[in-house]
């Protein structure tokens, strides 16, 4: 079955690591040989029994867009660098689903389930420069191999042993027999029974209670009639008649009619004036006083150490891409070169790339003349703390 086919089909995790593990494998052997391969491309990627590759069909044809290098794209020669830029596209497909394209997004964002480092391996053989790509993927096997591992099983029953120390599948219980006394059937129905009884007895209670009287209404206040000032009209006094004189030698005086009283006007009532209310004094408001926020505990640092070198051996008169692996690493660390046997003369770091806290990838050069020993390399900052060292050899 070839690989583009093998996409298209649902498959496990587990079988999805299993897979760059044999890719990651593949490469290493073709590379062992001492050979190249010219167009990588699922269609040219053959995958048999229990996951095994076989790269030979990507031996011959053209690079493609996509899952060629970018320097084989302007004209480059084919290389093993090349090589591990392609094989590094198919398992960015593999364990995405779906082609990379010529601008390969982050791995850890696009499968966020995926392991940091695992991915960043995978990322690793997708940089543009070919300098900076490993040069085997030894590494990116062992970390599929272990993730695959890391997978739980669900637990097995365990096996009993018999008399006579043979191990035996656990026997099925047999199945419990029902009980035929009628003593649960008794009690059931007294349980029920006594619950009837109390039932009837709470309702029956309830509706011999006397209901209770209705609430009084309240008494509707009768607004009292302010008296008007009534007006009393003054009487108007009537003129007395003149007496007929009578024939006397003078003539008697009119009489001055009595004056009337005029009556009494009550007095108003007087309107009552509404006193108003005192206004409520507010109470003092108390400001509150803002407690001071602690400030956050400080994260110690994690101190960086170093664990895995890869790879081990590299060969003078070249540039070597060493991957520094550990935990804690941190960009302002600078690398270094320390002799073992002999002092580190015709090596020196061309550059170095801080990718995480868990991977440091350095460039060396190294001279035709250097001394094919055991070197040590180690991290040191500015203030001078340095990490365990790592060791890898020179060979001629």
């Amino acid at each position: 079955m070839r690989l583009d086919a093998w996409l298209r089909q649902q498959h496990s995790p587990a079988e999805r690591l299993r897979l760059v593990e044999r890719l990651a494998q593949a490469l290493n052997a073709v590379h062992d040989r001492g050979e190249t391969l010219a167009s990588i491309a699922p269609e040219r990627v053959e995958i048999g029994g229990d996951l095994k590759v076989d790269l030979s069909p990507a031996a011959r044809g053209r690079p493609e867009p996509g899952y060629a290098a970018p320097e084989l794209l302007e004209g480059g020669e084919l290389s093993a660098a090349a090589d591990i830029y392609g094989i590094g596209a198919l398992c960015w497909e593999i364990l995405a689903g779906r082609p990379c394209g010529e601008a390969p997004k982050p791995l850890p964002e696009v499968v966020p389930d995926l392991p940091r480092e695992l991915a960043n391996s995978v990322m690793g053989c997708l940089e543009k420069s070919p300098d900076w790509r490993p040069k085997d993927l030894t590494y990116l096997a062992q970390l599929a191999a272990a993730q695959q591992k890391g997978g739980r099983s669900e637990p097995q029953p365990a096996p009993t042993r018999s008399s006579g120390g043979k191990s035996r599948a656990p026997e099925r219980a047999a199945p419990r027999r029902e009980s035929r006394s009628m003593l649960p059937l008794i009690l059931a129905g007294v349980l029920l029974v006594a619950a009837a009884a109390g039932s009837y007895f709470w309702l029956g209670r309830q509706s011999a209670a006397p209901a209770p009287p209705p609430p009084r209404p309240a008494p509707t206040p009768v607004a009292t009639p302010t008296p008007e000032a009534a007006a009393t009209p003054t009487p108007t006094p009537t003129p007395a008649a003149t007496p007929t004189p009578r024939v006397v030698a003078a003539a008697s005086p009119t009489p001055t009619p009595a004056p009337v009283k005029a009556a009494a006007t009550p007095a108003p009532t007087p309107v009552p004036v509404a006193t108003p209310a005192p206004t409520p004094t507010p109470a003092p408001v108390v400001a509150a006083v803002a407690t001071p926020t602690p400030a956050p505990a400080v994260a110690p640092v994690e101190p960086a150490a170093l664990s895995t070198l890869s790879p081990l051996t590299v060969k003078r008169g070249g540039r070597a891409l060493l991957d520094l692996r550990g935990s804690g690493l941190r960009s302002d660390q600078h690398v270094q070169i320390l002799g073992v046997k002999d002092p580190a003369k015709g090596i020196s770091v061309v550059r170095q790339k801080w990718t995480s806290a868990n991977l440091v990838t350095v460039l060396l050069e190294l001279d035709a003349n250097v001394s094919p020993t055991i070197y040590a390399i180690a991290l040191e900052s500015a203030n001078g703390d340095r990490t365990n060292v790592l060791h890898f050899t020179v060979t001629k």
